[in-house]
């Protein structure tokens, strides 16, 4: 409803007012009800507008509550690979990839496909996990950790040994990393014996399908 135009009314007097001043109060007041009825908008019009608002974030006034809003505020993201992943040589660092996206909101797999990439900047928390496999009956050692941009995260190694001949083990580390926008996570690994790998596995006829890796990933402040 736009503003009203202001109409003038009758000056008060006392006692009573002469059919022409009656008659000047009349059609002030027909001014205000047409103005009223030309720039009216009913309330049920005003609440679709604002459900539209509300479920699709495409129609009315953008606001705080909006879906629109948090949906361009939120970020998440569910990577993971089926693939094999081998390392080529001893004590190198290998860059893990991802094939399968399942879920991403303003985080996405870049190129090369190892390099997770972040729309927006802030705190996430993430969560790893590895599905290790030994191809012989001696000691072999893993090692696992973060790189953002190509640099190594301090600190953030995780080391874990298997023995036994075809022995499966899963390691999985959770941290909080705080990046910028465009900045992008990759996940490296290294072994000291060839006879090891990173391994998916089939579906069986009572279970799913066995990720070599998946990596989570969830927004809790922005920048």
């Amino acid at each position: 409803m736009s503003k009203i135009t202001n109409v003038r009314l009758p000056n008060a007097v006392s006692g009573t007012y002469d059919p022409q001043q009656v008659n000047q109060l009349i059609r002030s007041l027909e001014q205000v009800i047409l103005q009223l009825n030309s720039t009216y908008t009913p309330i049920t019009s005003e609440d679709k507008l604002t459900e539209l608002d509300w479920f699709s974030g495409d129609f009315g006034p953008s606001s705080l509550g909006t879906l629109d809003y948090q949906q361009r505020m939120f970020a998440y993201g569910a990577f993971l690979d089926f693939n094999d992943q081998t390392a080529s040589i001893v004590e190198t660092p290998t860059a893990i990839t991802w094939g399968t996206t399942a879920y991403s909101k303003n985080i996405s797999v870049g190129s090369p496909t190892s390099r997770i990439v972040f729309k927006k900047p802030g705190r996430y928390y993430i969560h790893f996990t590895a599905q290790l496999n030994s191809a012989s009956s001696n000691a072999k050692t893993f090692w696992f950790w973060p790189r953002i941009n190509g640099l190594d995260i301090t600190g953030s190694t995780m080391r874990i040994t298997v023995h036994d001949n075809n022995e499966a083990k899963t390691v999985a580390r959770a941290a909080i990393f705080e990046v910028n926008a465009d900045d992008y996570l990759e996940a490296y690994f290294a072994v000291d014996s060839l006879d090891t790998i990173l391994k998916g596995y089939a579906a069986e006829t009572f279970c799913p399908a066995v990720p070599s890796v998946t990596l989570m990933l969830l927004g809790m402040d922005y920048g």
